[in-house]
């Protein structure tokens, strides 16, 4: 039980250690440096300040704040401590240090390693802390340099590679300070630079890299256009049917709705046709009823100057003929029906004068 508390407390000092130490040995602002870079295998820049803000100042020995920055982001950065330095841009750069944007340097000017974009002129590479311009042709005479890296994987595992460079133009590489044709895809090689397609895969063989853009045939451009073609057509076809078939049930619609408004206008015809009918027939009837009445009505002056037999003669006749007078005037249809009792005269009423 005491050597696992031992063993505890040892692992808190350790880590408490390992996390705080760097942030205790870091310099502050105005302190004394050393200004001697320092590359570790991976051959990143670092100082004696030990501060991701500040950068040991070769002019004053003392660390002060970074000037300049060649990325976009710092981890660790708190801009509330102190303001993101800007990006160098045109024809400066930024060194390793971060001291601030300086112009570029001429071919045969002294540069860090591998900084290329250090050097000024067209297509120009940094070799051996030296600017030169990237243009060797084949045959030519050349020069080289050879770095050693060490990279970690995923796993954290150490990986050394070897890289060399050369000022041969594009399609050639130095081989003993002399330019030489590039391999070709499928060729073996130990290095990027040896292959025209300037990749080399892990089994030593000059092939086309991810980022490499592919040439697409003409035939499949053919294809690929055809497809799009006929894919419109077949679309257009299906809205066709699609159209046809809506038509076809609005049209079946619409002629149910006029065919069933026909017959009921039939049928509303019809009905108006009866229903006049027999109000014409009552009216007539009344009509009829009326007029008898109206000329049975005896007139008693030319009645008392005739005598018995001319008065029953005169009589029918001044009733026959109002009687064909209204029958003129009556509709056809009133021809239907049955004499009426009032259009015979009343005897038991007219007074007998005698």
């Amino acid at each position: 039980m005491r050597r696992l508390t031992l063993s505890t407390s040892f692992f808190t000092l350790s880590a408490f250690l390992g996390v705080f130490l760097p942030t205790i040995s870091a310099l502050r602002f105005g302190e004394q440096c050393d200004a001697s870079p320092i590359y570790t295998s991976t051959w990143q820049y670092d100082d004696s300040c030990e501060n991701i803000y500040l950068f040991c100042d070769p002019a004053t020995n003392t660390c002060n704040y970074r000037g300049c920055t060649n990325a976009d982001y710092l981890q660790g950065w708190d801009t509330r401590v102190h303001e993101f330095p800007p990006r160098c841009t045109g024809d400066t750069f930024c060194p390793d240090d971060n001291s601030g944007c300086k112009p570029r340097i001429a071919t045969g000017g002294t540069c860090e390693l591998q900084r290329d974009d250090e050097c000024a002129g067209l297509n120009p590479i940094c070799l051996n802390s030296t600017c030169h311009v990237k243009a060797a042709p084949l045959s030519g005479t050349c020069g080289s340099d050879t770095t050693m890296y060490v990279s970690y994987d995923r796993d954290n595992y150490a990986v050394q590679q070897i890289i060399i460079r050369d000022n041969c133009t594009s399609g050639t590489y130095c081989v003993n300070d002399k330019c030489i044709e590039s391999k070709a895809n499928g060729a073996e090689c130990e290095q990027d630079r040896e292959c025209i397609s300037e990749y080399c895969n892990t089994e030593g063989t000059c092939v086309n890299g991810p980022d490499v853009f592919h040439v697409i045939q003409p035939w499949l451009w053919g294809v690929l256009g055809a497809a799009v073609v006929i894919f419109v057509l077949i679309v257009l076809v299906i809205l066709w049917f699609l159209h046809r078939y809506q038509s076809k049930k609005e049209h079946a619609k619409m002629a149910k709705f006029f065919g069933d408004n026909e017959e009921f206008a039939k049928y509303a015809m019809l009905e108006n046709d009866d229903m006049p009918l027999v109000d014409q027939r009552s009216s007539t009837a009344m009509d009829s009823r009326a007029s008898v009445v109206y000329l049975t009505t005896p007139d008693y002056h030319e009645s008392s100057a005739l005598s018995t037999h001319n008065r029953k003669s005169v009589f029918r006749n001044s009733t026959a003929s109002p009687l064909r007078d209204s029958t003129l005037s009556l509709p056809r249809e009133s021809g239907s029906f049955a004499p009426s009792r009032s259009q015979t005269p009343d005897r038991s009423r007219t007074p007998d004068l005698h």
